[in-house]
């Protein structure tokens, strides 16, 4: 099996009574969740993924991953209930297993799941909405803080989710920074060949390129109207790998009102081949979501040198605005977004491989995704020490 991101070649290399058993609550239907527990199948240890909501499984994932379902709700949908029947579910499958770790991604309903079994030590990943959106009701609240202050460990993408995850409950001396990481051995600059993207759609054009899902938190209509201010002279990418229906039917109305749908490229089924070269051929890369921790699909636009245009959200400014402040705009400003596009489109071919090389050299030193793996299986071990 072959996951993006994931160097091919690691394999197990580990002595046996250098393994460990790591037991993960999350959503095997998440890339981000396949590649991390991918990383520690293939470096030998021994991986589980428990799954308690019905979120199917990609079929390619690693053979070498032991995939347990159960029913984290139970017939009674009362939230006490619900509570009880996950505690006993949850509980007597770790009682089996025996891990050494257990790791939730995402603080609710994963990390809820890794609070009510009462199993240490536990790791809880915050993703970004998970933990900066508003919490629906004290029962939630109750479990949020409750997750995070008893977790044995706390990772974050930024100091701003570390900020966030701290006033959510979790210990400061618990918190680490931990990126999901870029492998910069793929997302490398490259200078595409002419038609190279021909086959989904796209022409010789330049192009901006906004990967980011088809829902609303990721602010598309304002994406959609800098982009209408522009000109005849480019091309917009949507990728829509995830969307929502009903909000693509919506801009897919926007598109037409503006007159621009006939230049806007919806992407669908692209391969992990072509989002790597939707990366490098960008003419730039665009990501305003209304909330977010550090957007993974910035890290790898700019680990292939590609410049970015980013709303200006509290986990974004601190990394970005030393090398690009006019191109961190307000979120929902779209004459703001379309002066700093035109600005970056109309950049001379060396300021913008100066300014590409520069964005390379942020993620390789902090976000580089096999550094981060190895300094998260450090940390398992620490974890897994206190535990013995």
């Amino acid at each position: 099996m072959s996951w993006p991101g994931i160097p091919p070649s690691y394999h197990p290399s580990l002595h046996a009574t250098d393994r460990l058993s790591l037991a993960f609550i999350a959503t095997p239907a998440s890339v981000i969740v396949q590649r991390w527990i991918t990383f520690f199948a293939r470096r030998g240890h021994e991986v589980s993924v428990l799954e308690g909501f019905g979120n199917e499984a990609s079929a390619d994932l690693d053979e070498r991953i032991r995939l347990i379902r159960y029913d984290a709700r139970g017939s009674v949908r009362l939230p006490i209930v619900s509570a009880l029947h996950a505690r006993r579910a949850v509980r007597g499958l770790l009682r089996e297993l025996r891990p050494d770790v257990v790791h939730a991604h995402t603080v609710r309903p994963y990390g809820r799941q890794a609070a009510v079994a009462g199993y240490h030590p536990y790791v809880v990943s915050t993703w970004g909405s998970d933990l900066l959106l508003p919490v629906p009701g004290w029962r939630a609240r109750f479990w949020q803080h409750r997750t995070l202050s008893q977790a044995d460990l706390v990772t974050a993408v930024s100091p701003y989710m570390r900020e966030a995850a701290i006033r959510g409950g979790a210990v400061a001396e618990r918190v680490v920074e931990i990126q999901f990481g870029v492998d910069t051995g793929r997302y490398v600059p490259a200078d595409l060949p002419p038609g190279s993207l021909r086959h989904i759609g796209l022409d010789d054009r330049p192009y901006v390129f906004s990967p980011r899902a088809v829902k609303p938190l990721y602010n598309h209509e304002t994406i959609l109207e800098a982009f209408a201010r522009l000109g005849d002279g480019y091309q917009l990418v949507m990728s829509t790998r995830i969307a929502e229906p009903a909000y693509l039917e919506r801009l897919n109305a926007d598109m037409t009102r503006r007159g621009i749908r006939d230049r806007v490229r919806i992407v669908g089924d692209a391969s992990e081949d072509d989002m790597l070269a939707l990366y490098q051929g960008a003419a730039v890369v665009v990501s305003a979501p209304l909330s977010d921790s550090f957007p993974i699909s910035l890290l790898e636009a700019m680990a292939c040198g590609t410049p970015v245009v980013a709303g200006d959200l509290p986990s974004v400014r601190p990394v970005l605005e030393g090398l690009v402040p006019k191109s961190i705009v307000p979120t929902q400003d779209a004459k703001a977004m379309a002066s700093a596009l035109r600005r970056t489109l109309a950049m001379p071919p060396e300021e913008r491989r100066t300014l590409g090389a520069a964005l390379r050299d942020v993620v390789v030193e902090t976000a580089d995704y096999e550094a981060n793996m190895l300094r998260m299986e450090g940390l398992y071990r620490e974890l897994a020490a206190r535990r013995s």
